[in-house]
């Protein structure tokens, strides 16, 4: 009789164990809940588009007035568009190249922007220009090869572009390279002489260099180089650390980088400093870092992150090396700029069609009104 009541004494015991302890699990995860429902913006974000379509956005034009941007409307090639950041408003498409465009870049003056496209005849990227006042588009290579990646000298009167055209008469494919051509006209010539391959041209912060990709033939590395406007070269700037530079932003005492350190890692940020030619990431983060966008001052980075619920936007602050998620909604946000200091333009499903948004940092998200 005695054993029958533990018996039955250990079961209740176990029994209610496993109330609670099922309890504590629901409570646990209503309070997941609560504390997600409770995840909002930090601050005030606008939709600017509805129906964009949008594709990519270039850069911000030197003046600090415009941004170029590309987007591709049903049934329709990606081309390009340039918004007023005074008015947020945008502008009919600047082109209509059957088979799209893409790499837009600015002129020194504002005046004129560079870009890759191909049109009806085209079975290769070639190098256009276009006076946005006139609305003049100049086609500036003509080749068998594909041009990309054009930008504009300090000056404007010249054009750098990435090619693979072979500098021997009538060869086949030769490996990348940067060549040079004037901005009125006339035959591409090699600016990179090297027999490595060399990509990704821009100038420098300080204008008086060009910076560029090369990539080790042998082993495919990626290093970034800083060249004279004479196409000699000035100094290996990250050597063989990454396998591949995806992007990077000059900055006047250091530079942006997207890259990876091994092939089969994601990629991540990285600052190179200019004095000290020290690299460093960002603090540490499990998740792959895209998509970096640095604000005029130099102060912040922006970058989309894999997140609970999608790809959303961060920012990270260089003076403090805090990060913040700036946003919790849509499951693919992407390609941030910064129109300023305070406020950064980016492209987001938050609304199911890829539209253009707004966040402006100097605005705190309203708080919701208390419910009666």
């Amino acid at each position: 009789m005695k054993l029958k009541t533990s018996v039955i004494t250990l079961f209740v015991a176990l029994a209610l164990f496993a109330q609670g302890f099922l309890l504590n699990v629901a409570g646990q995860s209503d309070q997941k809940k609560d504390e997600k429902k409770k995840q909002k913006e930090p601050f005030k974000v606008e939709r600017i588009t509805q129906g964009m379509g949008l594709y990519n956005f270039g850069p911000v034009s030197p003046d600090g007035k415009s941004l170029l941007l590309i987007a591709q409307k049903p049934d329709q090639a990606p081309n390009l568009y340039l918004m007023n950041l005074a008015d947020l408003s945008i502008r009919s498409p600047l082109t209509a190249l059957k088979w799209g465009v893409t790499d837009p870049a600015w002129s020194p003056d504002c005046l004129s922007v560079a870009f890759a496209g191909m049109d009806e005849n085209g079975t290769f990227s070639e190098v256009y220009t276009l006076e946005l006042k006139s609305g003049k588009m100049r086609r500036m290579t003509a080749n068998s090869f594909a041009d990309k990646q054009p930008v504009f000298a300090p000056d404007g009167k010249r054009l750098f572009y990435t090619t693979d055209e072979s500098p021997l008469p009538d060869a086949a494919f030769g490996i990348l390279h940067i060549a040079v051509v004037s901005a009125t006209g006339g035959k591409g010539e090699y600016f990179t002489e090297d027999e490595t391959s060399s990509i990704m041209p821009l100038i420098a912060a300080d204008q008086k260099s060009l910076l560029l990709v090369k990539v080790d033939e042998a082993s495919g590395r990626h290093s970034l180089w800083q060249y004279g406007f004479d196409g000699k070269p000035m100094r290996d700037l990250t050597e063989r650390k990454f396998a591949r530079i995806l992007r990077y932003i000059p900055k006047n005492d250091f530079i942006v980088l997207s890259a990876q350190e091994e092939a089969e890692q994601h990629e991540s940020i990285y600052v190179l400093d200019l004095k000290t030619r020290e690299i460093r990431s960002l603090p540490d983060w499990d998740s792959a870092m895209r998509a970096p966008a640095l604000s005029p001052d130099g102060r912040l980075i922006a970058f989309i992150s894999p997140a609970e619920a999608g790809f959303q936007l961060y920012v990270y602050d260089i003076s403090t090396g805090q990060i913040q998620q700036l946003t919790y909604k849509g499951f693919n946000n992407f390609s941030p700029v910064f129109a300023s200091n305070d406020r950064i333009i980016f492209g987001s499903d938050r609304d199911r069609e890829k539209e253009i948004y707004s966040i402006n940092l100097s605005a705190p998200a309203e708080e919701e009104k208390k419910k009666k």
